[in-house]
């Protein structure tokens, strides 16, 4: 599939069709506990069972044999489909499970999605925050690719188990899977993020969508991909120094507080530095958590007017001049020197504020980019750890 130059909504909706197609894939599980057979089927072996035991000894001759006979290869034949109920259904639960696990991890990658863009959403009004958004649907895509290969690889080696488990019911061989058909239900995202992919292949459609910041017009044509090398834990240090006087001290107040919003906004720093194995997203979302609760109440508009860096001419937002700022109370300069290419140059968005004091542990304390050594390194993100500054 080609996709045409689209506008930034465009690229949201084409990303929300593909998502909505994978979504498709993963039907309401019933809850599965075995087989509903099976109880049946062991109470009748149960009864005929004791009927042929209980033949009278005064039933001679070909009927009484007869009868034992017949008795006895259909008790046989109930041991065989019972052996075989009790080796499916296990296999039968496990499958419910997948399928409940993957919708799950779909459902997640929906809430991420929408979380981001709504985090990302006030600073698209640039090329810098347009890429910003871009690298998140981006990564986004590739979440969801990912799953549904992982599902498409269990459920092929379910369908195995089972047929192979089912030997016992003779008669035809026995196909199965993951029962992955249907529609979820979930609501549809806001912001024109809905809607379904049509006839096309979901998987096919997500791995069309890669490069989409191709697709998106730019004040030159078009705005950078994001090329291999961003993929993975993280790269060593992307950060981009700018002057301190182009450090904006726009935005103050205007961006959505709380743990909800700040949770998304690491999310979306995260994008911006290319992070996409998730047990690193999760240790420096996990830190920052950590972080930004400490260091601002998760509130990007916190200024920190009683500490030492407060100090320096009054600027438009009316704090000193070198004054910590923000969820993770960067100073100017220390948000300058470390600045992520492609983030908004206001101090206070918290996407860029967050992504900036990430590229500074990683130089200043050693941080790796996987953030395995990120809460020994930085105590401020270590919950077990007493708060103090970094």
């Amino acid at each position: 599939m080609i996709l045409p130059v689209m506008s930034l909504q465009g690229l949201v909706d084409a990303t929300a069709h593909a998502l909505g197609g994978a979504r498709e894939l993963y039907g309401q599980a019933p809850a599965a506990s075995g087989l509903p057979s099976t109880g049946g089927l062991q109470s009748l072996k149960t009864d005929l069972s004791a009927s042929v035991d209980s033949v009278l000894a005064s039933w001679r001759g070909g009927g009484g044999e007869g009868y034992k006979l017949a008795g006895g290869n259909g008790v046989a034949a109930l041991s065989d489909v019972v052996g075989a109920d009790n080796r499916v259904g296990p296999l039968v639960v496990t499958a419910s499970n997948e399928s409940g696990d993957g919708r799950a991890g779909m459902n997640n990658v929906f809430s991420d999605t929408r979380s981001g863009v709504n985090a990302i959403a006030p600073s698209t009004d640039t090329p810098a925050g347009k890429q910003v958004l871009v690298s998140h649907l981006e990564g986004q895509l590739d979440r969801a690719k990912a799953l549904l290969t992982k599902s498409q690889q269990r459920g092929q080696m379910l369908a195995t188990m089972i047929k192979s488990a089912g030997s016992g019911y003779g008669g035809a061989p026995m196909s199965g899977g993951m029962p992955m058909g249907g529609v979820m239900g979930m609501p549809a995202m806001g912001g024109g993020m809905g809607g379904a992919m049509g006839g096309t292949s979901p998987l096919s459609s997500l791995s069309a969508r890669s490069g989409l910041a191709g697709k998106l017009p730019g004040p030159s044509g078009s705005l950078p991909g994001r090329g291999a090398s961003a993929r993975g834990a993280a790269p060593a240090s992307s950060a981009a120094k700018i002057p301190v006087g182009e450090v904006s001290f726009a935005g103050r107040g205007t961006f959505p507080k709380g743990p909800a919003a700040m949770s998304e906004a690491i999310n979306a720093a995260l994008d911006a530095r290319g992070v996409t194995d998730p047990v690193a997203r999760k240790r420096w979302h996990d830190g920052y958590m950590t972080l930004t609760g400490r260091e601002s109440g998760h509130n990007a508009s916190v200024v920190n007017l009683s500490d030492s860096n407060a100090r320096g001419a009054q600027m438009s937002d009316g704090a000193p001049a070198n004054s910590s700022r923000g969820p993770a109370q960067c100073i100017p300069t220390t948000f300058a020197g470390y600045h992520q290419p492609g983030t908004s140059t206001s101090i206070y968005e918290p996407v860029a504020n967050v992504a900036a004091s990430m590229n500074y542990v990683m130089d200043r304390y050693g941080v790796s980019p996987d953030g395995s050594n990120l809460a020994s390194r930085v105590p401020q993100s270590n919950p077990g750890a007493s708060p103090r500054g970094y």
